[in-house]
């Protein structure tokens, strides 16, 4: 490995921030990173060689080239754009998403995650700026300004890399990976790979041989390191709903339901790989790119934990925390209608006691698959399967009926208006749901007794109130910090 540039250490404990104050990639900063192969710049910015036309991760293995010969791009659309081509060997695919998509506009970063979840494999760019609720040329006129390429750029490029993901990692035959991937034909599939990769997808799986069983798909979801396992399955752990959810310190396994028909995930960490590994089973695999996108959100796997760290160690009673956990999550539930329903059964009762009622909802609206309970599930049973107060009970329902009437998930505006709502419920909403990074739900006396309890053992003199905002805008990990002092 070439050695890092002088001061590189000093340089980039001061900054993690890639672009410059116009907003421009800065050069020098990406230059050390690559040279040090930085695991904290990765998907952060890409690599091309102008030589080769191949971009790479700044992590690859490959003798670092030239600076004169190097390009450099926040995101791998923009790297496709431009004509290069992702590297056998590093593989972009498998890079965490760029952070770079992150600190764009709402409307962009709502447009990203549909695109990553398969919006447009399925429907056309002016639906997807429907469900935005703003224009189709308005969308376009952000995409350029704020992501360099258009959101048909954008879906192609993950179609591409998905693709190519399926084909090195997966025995799926061609026309599942060509469907699963959001192709509308085999003959666009093979035509789009060759012209963008220079490669058939036969010479990408190499000698590798389809299986004739296609049921369990196993595929690798990166990370940055480093990754509080403990931390992540321990929440899951301490919120998982009989018959539908198993939790051990090695696995996470659930039901879901894919177009009401019964699939199941198993997630669990790869030793000495910063990666989990995913098995999916499902009814056919053409809903796989949405599932990865869950489960991607689920484990919090884009999150990049030195810059988090960096900003809550600053604070004397999170430091302790944040230097005894390091790589600490904000993980999320499977949809944001099922944290609805988990954070209104929650509301002034314990976790267990939650888990319990949950539990409940879910074998007296199961048949054979014990899955999550579909929103009409919920609000046709009797009221003997509500052991809550009556009012709790009526907003529940209200909130699945209203759930059942609409196609995409209740915004945290309309939620927060419903009678029985109130801002400790919104919040977890948006941090179960929503995956909001900047989130301390008010009152909670879990993490109110966790402060006092750090407190005590610094000479901190501020309140927990007092504290909280210095916590911007990683709110979410400081709360996820002190629920896991908690069972440690």
């Amino acid at each position: 490995m070439q050695a890092p540039a002088k001061g590189y250490i000093e340089h980039m404990n001061s900054t993690y921030n890639i672009t410059d104050s116009d907003d421009k990639i800065n050069s020098e900063v990406c230059r050390r990173a690559r040279l040090a192969r930085d695991p904290r710049f990765d998907g952060e910015f890409f690599v091309a060689v102008k030589t080769t036309g191949i971009y790479c991760r700044p992590t690859c293995p490959a003798r670092p080239p030239a600076e004169k010969n190097v390009l450099y791009f926040e995101n791998t659309a923009q790297a496709a754009e431009g004509g290069f081509r992702p590297c056998l060997r590093c593989r972009p695919e498998s890079a965490p998403h760029s952070p770079a998509w992150r600190g764009t506009s709402t409307t962009v970063h709502r447009a990203l995650d549909l695109i990553q979840a398969g919006a447009l494999n399925s429907e056309s760019l002016q639906s997807l700026a429907n469900r935005l609720g703003v224009g189709e040329r308005y969308l376009r006129k952000l995409f350029k300004q704020e992501v360099g390429v258009s959101p048909l750029a954008v879906a192609h490029n993950q179609r591409l890399l998905f693709a190519k993901k399926l084909l090195m990692e997966t025995d799926l035959p061609m026309t599942d990976v060509a469907f699963s991937s959001g192709f509308g034909s085999v003959r666009r599939f093979n035509s789009a790979l060759r012209d963008s990769f220079g490669f058939t997808p036969g010479d990408l799986r190499a000698k590798r041989k389809p299986g004739d069983n296609c049921a369990d798909i196993t595929l690798q979801l990166h990370y940055r390191p480093p990754y509080d396992w403990e931390g992540v399955i321990d929440f899951f752990a301490r919120h998982a709903l009989q018959g539908m959810e198993t939790v051990d310190e090695n696995s996470y396994q659930r039901n879901i339901l894919v177009d009401s028909l019964p699939g199941q995930i198993r997630v669990s960490p790869i030793a000495g790989r910063n990666a989990l590994q995913l098995v999916v089973r499902l009814p056919s695999p053409g809903q796989l790119m949405p599932i990865v996108a869950r489960v991607r959100r689920m484990f919090d796997l884009d999150a990049n934990p030195a810059v988090i760290q960096d900003a809550l160690a600053n604070d004397l009673v999170l430091a302790q925390l944040a230097k005894k956990t390091p790589g600490v999550r904000s993980p999320v539930v499977w949809s944001i209608y099922e944290s609805g329903v988990r954070a209104i059964v929650g509301q002034q009762v314990s976790i267990q006691a939650a888990r319990n009622v949950s539990g409940r909802l879910v074998a007296a609206t199961s048949e054979e698959n014990s899955a999550f309970p579909l929103p009409g599930a919920i609000s046709r049973l009797d009221d003997s399967h509500f052991p809550m107060p009556t009012r709790r009970r009526d907003t529940l329902r209200e909130f699945c009926r209203l759930s059942e009437k609409s196609e995409t998930p209740m915004d945290l505006d309309s939620f927060a208006q419903l009678k029985g709502i109130g801002p400790w419920t919104t919040a977890m909403v948006a941090m179960r749901g929503y995956g909001d990074t900047d989130v301390f739900p008010p009152g909670d006396l879990g993490l109110i007794k966790a402060y006092e309890a750090l407190k005590t053992k610094t000479d901190d003199s501020q309140t927990l109130k007092e504290n909280i905002e210095s916590w911007r805008p990683w709110r979410s990990y400081a709360a996820n910090l002190l629920w896991r002092s908690l069972s440690a």
